[in-house]
């Protein structure tokens, strides 16, 4: 202003030019392989994601690879948290098919990424080939895998990738140094599961060393998510290092010198080139399926509908017993039900008279009428069959859970958004941790009338919640991408039960929808809340299995002896969600 007085203090509050450090210049190392090639890596100077260091962990995988090349070689490999990419670099070399090297999407880890790329195929022969197989891809664990996959799915124009996840996955995954990530396990385990093939071949490699020994049990935690989420891990190699990496750092000196070499598999696999040094690690295996579409689909979008899995004599027989079942509840002779306006169990009977109800529960007790038909469907191939593709596994590997069904409601009712076994007021952070945990499960609706209740937002099942979803009413009418799940009498539709979803039921319209779920034994406690907050134990000692053909009842009496294993493990528990 023209008459403001000049005070002098001009400058005061200005930092001094060198009050901030500088940001360190990136680096450059010099990697030699075993045979006397040397492999120039760039690094930046700098960043809160730890990959300005050439890790342990990388040369001693690169290592691995060059000590047998037919681990990789005319192989599909991606690495995670790459920094500099060394593994992915020697893979390429040595004969991989294809190569992606991925760390967290900063713009400038990506380009020095694609510098080790670049300068590594000045100096291999022909020309080109490293720069053809090897792409460097930002990537954040537990995100969407599609943008990974459809490096692999080169015939497809990208208008096509975008509409259907690619069916191709890696062969081997690469993991070195992660596991201090503690609260990323959960993220890395799910990408592992989501990015790899299904074959005995397939295989992630994970190396790590306790840099800080005092967390050396968090660091291992990594291997329970693992073994929790259906795969199978073995320690393959240990080596003792000369020196730490990090000289000068607290804690144990020997645990910081000690490198491991771990394999993650789908259980029931046995990768033909691993050398099991370690076999106590390993866990009772169940043979893996081939991968199914209805799996890959339910993966992508948290939901699959298959058409028509019944005939029409069976579906006329179900609504027969269904009607007589509801029209019993409704007036007050079955006990078990949901009650309009409670959304979440326990349920008081006593108020279905005032309020209706919307669900008829426990369908395969034996003193329900009809409960041999609902019996029959639940223990059924029709069924049965597809939730095997879907949790990859055999009968023996099958536990009995809920069978019930959900009724028009006597007065319009919805539910509000929610994902079953994870709370409203979760934070993001607990969110993903949740969502990273394998789902030991198949849950399904299937329709007896047309039905267009339920709601979903597909792929919320691999994300936390967006902004506006958590700010959204609880019973808002819409939400960004909802898809309403429309089924014709005899469709079924399995999805992810954290899956973003809401259901609406209209009072004027007829509806008679089988929801059921069907467990996996490696599910334990994990589902021991879900399963038994609905009061099952009370009778599932009852269940009557003798109009089951002798294959059908063998596989439901393995199945119920299960439950009630998982039941005397499982103590007391909680509802896993109020309201």
């Amino acid at each position: 202003m023209a008459n403001e007085v000049d005070y002098g203090f001009d400058g005061l509050m200005d930092d001094p030019e060198d009050y901030y450090p500088p940001t360190p210049p990136p680096t450059s190392q010099v990697f030699t392989m075993q045979s006397g090639k040397p492999i120039t890596l760039h690094l930046v100077g700098a960043s809160p994601t730890e990959a300005h260091h050439l890790w342990n962990g990388a040369k001693m995988i690169a290592d691995f690879f060059e000590e047998d090349p037919s681990r990789v070689r005319d192989r599909t490999i991606l690495e995670l948290g790459a920094a500099a990419g060394l593994p992915s670099l020697v893979a390429a070399i040595l004969g991989a098919r294809k190569v992606v090297v991925t760390d967290f999407p900063d713009p400038d880890i990506i380009k020095v990424m694609q510098k080790n790329i670049d300068e590594c195929d000045e100096t291999v022969e022909p020309r080109g080939h490293i720069a053809n197989v090897v792409d460097a891809v930002g990537f954040v664990w537990g995100a969407d895998p599609v943008p990974l996959l459809t490096h692999l799915n080169t015939t497809s124009s990208s208008s096509d990738q975008q509409q259907e996840t690619p069916k191709e996955r890696f062969d081997v995954l690469i993991l070195a140094d992660l596991l201090f990530r503690h609260s990323e396990h959960g993220a890395l385990v799910k990408t592992i599961r989501e990015t790899m093939r299904v074959s005995r071949d397939s295989v992630a490699y994970v190396f790590f060393t306790s840099y800080r020994p005092w967390k050396k049990e968090l660091d291992e935690r990594f291997f329970d998510v693992a073994l929790e989420q259906g795969l199978e891990v073995e320690q393959i190699a240990e080596r003792r290092l000369d020196k730490p990496l990090f000289e000068n750092d607290p804690g144990d000196l020997e645990v910081q010198k000690t490198a491991a070499l771990y394999s993650a598999l789908y259980h029931g696999w046995r990768a033909k080139h691993l050398n099991v040094r370690n076999p106590t690690l390993a866990r009772p295996a169940a043979p893996i399926m081939p991968a199914s579409p209805y799996l890959d689909q339910l993966n992508r979008d948290g939901f699959v509908v298959i058409k028509s899995i019944v005939d029409k004599e069976k579906l006329d027989a179900l609504r027969e017993a269904s009607a007589k079942a509801t029209e019993l509840a409704r007036g007050g002779g079955w006990p078990y039900v949901r009650t309009v306006g409670k959304q979440f169990p326990p349920w008081d009977a006593s108020q279905a008279r005032e309020h209706g109800i919307w669900g008829v529960q426990h369908l395969m007790n034996p003193e329900l009428p009809g409960h041999e038909l609902f019996t029959q469907l639940y223990f059924s191939e029709a069924i049965l069959g597809i939730v095997k593709q879907l949790l990859q596994c055999e009968d023996e590997h099958l536990i009995m859970e809920l069978f019930n069904m959900l009724v028009r409601p006597d007065k319009d009712f919805e539910l509000r958004w929610h994902r079953d076994d994870i709370p409203a007021e979760a934070m993001p952070q607990e969110e993903m941790e949740r969502l990273g945990k394998h789902a030991y499960h198949a849950q399904y609706n299937f329709a007896l009338w047309e039905d267009d209740s339920l709601i979903v937002v597909p792929g919320s099942h691999k994300r936390a919640r967006t902004a506006i979803e958590r700010d959204a009413d609880p019973f808002a009418k819409s939400l960004p991408d909802q898809l309403i799940v429309e089924l014709q009498p005899g469709d079924i539709v399995f999805y992810n039960n954290n899956i973003l979803h809401r259901g609406a039921y209209s009072s004027t319209k007829e509806r008679m929808t089988l929801h059921g779920s069907v467990g996996h034994v490696h599910g334990s406690n994990l589902r021991a809340r879900n399963v038994l907050q609905h009061g099952v134990g009370s009778w599932v000692d009852k269940c009557a299995f003798g109009p089951l053909e002798d294959e059908q009842r063998r596989r439901a009496e393995g199945m119920r002896q299960r439950l009630v294993r998982l039941g005397s493990e499982s103590g007391q528990v909680g509802y896993s969600l109020q309201g």
